[in-house]
């Protein structure tokens, strides 16, 4: 249950800023959702389960943003085609979605102390 949280909460995060920004380029809402989707579960096991435990915050942060980054571009690309303004549009999502992510992690750290506390212990 706490996976799903925490892969929701990404997605949200994810949508609207993705939304807010390639809906000015003529992607279709429900393209620009699955993508949100697709990053949120890709960024949550690479950066969240695997990244974050073994590097931190902060390491874990530049992955998902750089994910992100290379996300967004593979996914419009083909539909847009390579433009200055597409990667400026591909950056700013990554960079947002990077400084969300900080507080994200943070989130995620916390309740990982909280749910060991309350793991009983048996010797």
């Amino acid at each position: 249950m706490n996976h799903l949280k925490s892969v929701v909460m990404k997605f949200l995060v994810y949508s609207i800023i993705i939304l807010f920004v390639l809906l000015f380029y003529g992607f279709s809402i429900p393209s620009l959702l699955l993508l949100s989707a697709f990053l949120s579960v890709v960024t949550y096991v690479l950066g969240d389960l695997f990244v974050l435990p073994l590097r931190g915050n902060w390491f874990a942060t530049v992955i998902d943003g750089v994910l992100v980054f290379l996300g967004v571009l593979i996914w419009t690309i083909p539909n847009y085609g390579f433009y200055f303004s597409l990667l400026a549009g591909a950056l700013f999502i990554a960079v947002i979605t990077a400084v969300c992510e900080w507080f994200l992690h943070i989130y995620v750290i916390g309740r990982e102390i909280r749910d060991r506390d309350r793991e009983p212990i048996y010797e």
